[in-house]
């Protein structure tokens, strides 16, 4: 007998915008949260999640569908898993709730690869990074809570998935490029084994691909008929509900699709890639702390989707969640300016509170103790010389310190970050003024605490040497000369990296640490590699997981043990598949022709475009200025414009990973369309 099911209404979330990405449980403050009884964390008093609120059992499938493998999520470790297991000839079903795949982020952190070791052979680096120095880094950052095999399995995969990888992505046109924010040689290192790639070909991926390309090579490429003999099939808008145990063994999940429930079967298992819990507020309040409170924003998106949905999934067939405290929160302090180097930080009360000279990381926990959860960046008319000088011996860097625009090799420059200032100048997320006291005023600080703050910085500076905070003496530089800028330094959420329990065949571990038979887990669905705190001196490592654990699955599946069903027949998938629904709705708005133009606020600054009506629709849409980042709003912009055109509307779905240029643009659109009314 079938069972219906409400439809999901998938495109809510996406449609939302960025500002919807401030849910419940993020951003909203602990008193929130203790209002809605959120934060009890007793044993005794779980919380309705662990509940399987579904309890399907195989009779109620409208449709089932047989599979080796099947994939729950078509993210990053889900479109990486599936490749791996096409490229090991197993018969991979991928299940994604969405109607695009979702791979995001900045770039994928993998240790030693043929792209690194070629930047050594190059010059371009001095040696290979230093597993035993970061391998320990990694496990002290975390408290020593971390399954250390994985933690090694992640160094030691690395180089093998990075030639897999690099080498899949070069058959599409598509390079690994890296750039040069690193500090090799710094107290609190920071490799440089970081992979942002890039499409120089021009290869056309299809509607359902953002603008991360290594993930959209995988999925392209796992579906390659005409290269794999069992090329992966993927099912968009099928939502997984629980999963189906029989003899002890996980064999399947079901999935609400198209009104319907299906059962999507797996005879050597089921592979969790549905990413993290940061959207679901019961999880937050029972698995994190309370800074996960009080970050600006999330900016993970599409909104709406990371619910925990594996964590659950695991739960309810006996898994455990990885232990080790609260699990962690991958931080960036971005939420407001984008560069605020290593000067001296105030908060509100005007004084300061921390050595700057940090990881990021570090950074964004300081912040969060503040007021506010806000810290000032505060610096002279000099800051490019200093900024130059602070960098150029290999002891200072990172992220939101150098720029990451420019690749390693490259001379460092006094300019370089001043066209980040000045566009978080025209933004209002950083602060100009003439004197001291202005500045004080435009930040709503106590001034005679604030000018007390900065001359004793100052002193520190002229003795060489920081009592307050122990601040290395080379990243010491006074501020004296007007104009002084304050960049406003707010936290970002980026994900929570927190999951069940796996093995180093990734299997899902019950609460006895043995493996369940037929359960894996990738991703962020995946735990402990992970404890207390996100590991960054491995820049991107946490999208190295997902390619790294991925492409694990393709030497681990095709020795799973097998249930021995009959699969079902590639064409047949096909046909049960069907056509994907349009990424974008028409909009059957007629407008006026004509060229219209109109702004919105994006990451970084202001996006102006100029749309084309022709017809009464829209056939084109110019990005006339905008100044989002070149890894990733800028690579996203092209998709949005597409759809834009398609849609007739500026009502998007937009760029998954790329919240914020895709409200700018979305807003830009929506206003020039108000004048072709």
């Amino acid at each position: 007998m079938s069972k219906k099911v409400t439809r999901r209404d998938f495109l809510k979330g996406s449609l939302a915008g960025a500002a919807a990405l401030t849910l419940s449980g993020i951003g909203v403050g602990s008193v929130q949260a203790e209002a809605a009884g959120l934060n009890s964390k007793d044993p005794a008093e779980k919380p309705g999640f662990f509940t399987n609120p579904y309890n399907h059992t195989a009779a109620d499938a409208a449709k089932v569908v047989t599979a080796e493998v099947v994939v729950v999520g078509a993210g990053n470790a889900g479109c990486a898993a599936a490749a791996a297991l096409a490229d090991s000839e197993v018969q991979t079903v991928v299940i994604e709730q969405q109607n695009v795949i979702h791979g995001q982020g900045g770039g994928i952190g993998m240790a030693n690869t043929k792209f690194v070791e070629s930047l050594v052979e190059q010059g371009l680096m001095e040696h290979d990074t230093d597993v035993v120095q970061h391998q320990n880094i990694w496990i002290q950052r975390c408290g020593s809570r971390v399954n250390e095999k994985l933690v090694s399995m992640w160094f030691n995969k690395a180089p093998a998935t990075g030639e897999w990888l690099i080498d899949k992505c070069a058959e599409y046109g598509v390079v690994p490029v890296s750039f040069r924010a690193h500090a090799p040689n710094a107290i609190i290192p920071e490799s440089y084994d970081y992979h942002m790639f890039y499409g120089v070909a021009g290869y056309e991926f299809d509607e359902k691909c953002g603008y991360f390309a290594a993930s959209n090579v995988c999925y392209t490429d796992a579906q390659r008929a005409d290269k794999h003999a069992k090329p992966a099939v993927f099912f968009f808008n099928t939502k997984a509900q629980d999963l189906l145990v029989e003899e002890g063994r996980v064999v399947g999940v079901f999935a609400e699709r198209d009104g319907e429930l299906w059962l999507f079967r797996g005879t050597k298992g089921v592979v969790l890639a549905t990413g993290g819990i940061h959207e679901d507020p019961e999880m937050t309040a029972y698995y994190c702390d309370d800074y996960i409170n009080r970050v600006q924003r999330c900016e993970h998106g599409p909104a709406g989707f990371s619910t925990g949905d594996g964590q659950k999934m695991g739960l309810w067939v006996g898994g455990k969640m990885q232990e080790g405290g609260s699990f962690p929160l991958m931080l960036h302090p971005q939420a407001n300016a984008m560069f605020h180097g290593c000067f001296p930080f105030v908060n509100l009360e005007g004084e300061r509170f921390m050595n700057e000279g940090t990881w990021v990381q570090g950074k964004s926990m300081n912040i969060m103790n503040q007021t506010g959860n806000i810290a000032y960046s505060i610096f002279d008319r000099n800051y490019g010389s200093y900024n130059r000088q602070s960098l150029e011996g290999g002891t200072g860097g990172g992220m939101f310190w150098d720029t990451m625009m420019a690749s390693i090799g490259q001379p460092f420059a006094d300019d370089d970050v001043t066209a980040t200032v000045e566009s978080d100048v025209a933004n209002g997320n950083t602060l100009m003024a003439d004197t001291l006291e202005e500045l004080a005023e435009k930040i709503g600080c106590p001034v005679d605490t604030f000018l007390a703050t900065i001359a004793r910085y100052n002193e520190l500076v002229a003795r060489k040497y920081d009592d307050d905070f122990h601040k290395p003496a080379e990243f010491l530089y006074p501020v004296e000369e007007g104009p002084f800028y304050a960049a406003k330094v707010g936290v970002a959420l980026l994900a929570v990296v927190g999951g069940l329990s796996v093995n180093t065949d990734l299997q899902v571990l019950n609460t006895e640490r043995q493996p369940i038979p037929g359960l894996f887990a990738t991703g962020n669905a995946s735990g402990d590699l992970y404890a207390i705190d996100y590991p960054i001196n491995m820049a991107g490592n946490s999208n190295g997981r997902c390619f790294i654990w991925g492409y694990r699955l393709g030497e681990v599946m095709p020795g799973a043990a097998d249930t021995g069903e009959e699969l079902t027949p590639y064409d047949e998938l096909l046909a049960l598949k069907g056509e994907d629904v349009a990424a974008v709705v028409t909009d059957s708005t007629v407008y006026n022709d004509g060229v219209y133009e109109g702004t919105g606020t994006g990451r970084n600054g202001e996006i102006h475009v100029a749309v084309t009506v022709e017809g009464g629709r829209i056939t084109g849409v110019e990005i006339v200025s905008h100044s989002e980042s070149e890894d990733i709003g800028a690579l996203a912009l092209p998709k949005l414009v597409s759809q834009a055109i398609a849609a007739n509307s500026a009502a998007i779905d937009g760029a998954s990973g790329a919240s914020m240029t895709t409200a700018g643009f979305k807003e830009a659109v929506a206003a020039a369309l108000e004048l072709a009314k």
